[in-house]
């Protein structure tokens, strides 16, 4: 594991536990820290002048896999879009031994709004819901049935655009991604504050960008644990277009498919 990544999580860890971690008071809460890696591929599609189809899947091992599709809406200045779709998952379970045995089904929308830039800085805010339909189960089955949980996620992202790198025949960036997201009922809700960072290095090419990097999620549960979850990223972005159309290849960023 590189120290300096296993330090910061560490540093975190503590302040976060000496803060109470949105638990002010509970002074027994237990700390955790795990390592995980985070895997994606994500996929834009421009199908009209101000519309393009979203497509991706992430992959954390031992934790979840997603496939998500949506349709985006562009703005003429890009300042917002708007996508509305559907996921399918498959999740853990206490039992599973790391297997993902656990469907979910995940109808979502979102809005991300971009402050103007003409700069080598970008800035954007989104707001998404989370319509989760989770497999219900015991301790030691899954059950009948699908439980609903509500989840509202907030995510700032700044973005420092380095041009282009002879070197690496590419264009280089660097993004810093917050994210915090609340889960309520109906259903159980195992975890109901989580914040996440995620530090992205971006080598674009062409209508393709690599971004690796590395991501620290913060876990408050409904037990009184805080865990700590942290490792290496990577993420691979296409960007492409159905015909030629008027406008071409509409604004979007790997950090948008979080």
């Amino acid at each position: 594991m590189n120290l300096v990544t296993f330090g910061m999580a560490r540093f975190f860890l503590l302040v976060l536990v000496s803060l109470g971690f949105f638990c002010p008071g509970r002074a027994e809460a237990q700390a955790q820290l795990r390592t995980e890696s985070w895997w994606g591929l994500m996929t834009s599609g421009q199908i009209g002048n101000r519309w393009s189809l979203w497509m991706d899947t992430h992959y954390v091992p031992e934790l979840f896999w997603i496939g998500r599709g949506g349709v985006t809406y562009h703005t003429k200045d890009e300042t917002f879009n708007y996508t509305f779709g559907y996921a399918g998952l498959y999740l853990t379970t206490p039992f599973s031994e790391g297997r993902l045995i656990r469907p979910e089904r995940r109808p979502w929308g979102q809005v991300i709004f971009r402050l103007p830039s003409s700069g080598q800085y970008g800035v954007s805010f989104r707001f998404r819901y989370d319509a989760r339909f989770r497999a219900n189960h015991d301790e030691f089955a899954l059950t009948e049935g699908y439980g609903f949980i509500q989840r509202y996620r907030f995510n700032s992202s700044i973005r420092y655009n380095f041009g282009q790198m002879e070197a690496i025949k590419s264009n280089l960036s660097l993004s810093l991604v917050n994210e915090t997201l609340f889960s309520a009922g109906p259903g159980r809700v195992d975890i109901p504050i989580e914040h996440r960072v995620f530090f992205l290095l971006g080598a674009q090419r062409r209508t393709a960008t690599i971004s690796p990097g590395y991501h620290l999620r913060i876990q408050s549960t409904q037990t009184g644990e805080v865990r700590a979850l942290h490792g290496f990223v990577l993420w691979i972005n296409f960007n492409y277009r159905l015909r030629d159309f008027k406008r071409h290849l509409l604004e979007e960023y790997p950090a948008d498919k979080l």
